[in-house]
């Protein structure tokens, strides 16, 4: 008579390997979605970049003392954008666009993007500012997110 010798994983083994498994994922699955989230974000902080460079043109064209005039719809400035599905928000503000008087150093442009209705990260804000200097340019920070995990 020939004897079968059975193999097989025994109970103990396989509740082991599930029990790591499960705790691999508690720890991945946050891990993930912080990932996704940053990685959707980063459409929004990218939007800043053409309001950027027409700001820092239209000031180098105008110089210091009229940098006033570098405001939303003129000077090749964009107009305000309202955050909507698909489309990520924009703003100009600070204290230099449309300033009464002259511009001097320590004035400032704020251009804020707001994250589409649509994404994950819906109301979440990336502000860049930009502070003119004693030469006429303009000096810009690295950006701050209103949430902190996205940037």
């Amino acid at each position: 008579m020939v004897e079968k010798n059975q193999q097989g994983f025994s109970l103990i083994e396989l509740m082991t390997v599930i029990v790591i498994i499960s705790v691999l994922a508690l720890v991945a699955v946050p891990g993930y979605r912080n990932f996704i989230a940053k990685a959707e974000f980063v459409e929004t902080k990218m939007a800043v970049g053409p309001i950027k460079v027409s700001v820092d043109l239209c000031v180098q064209t105008m110089g210091l003392a009229n940098a006033k005039a570098c405001e939303r719809n003129t000077n090749g400035i964009p107009n305000d954008v309202t955050a909507a599905a698909d489309t990520v928000g924009m703003a100009l503000t600070g204290t230099a666009p449309g300033k009464d008087e002259n511009t001097v150093a320590a004035d400032t442009f704020i251009i804020t993007a707001t994250a589409p209705t649509n994404s994950q990260n819906d109301g979440a804000n990336y502000t860049l500012t930009g502070t003119l200097d004693a030469d006429g340019r303009i000096q810009w920070n690295d950006g701050e997110c209103s949430r902190g995990e996205l940037c």
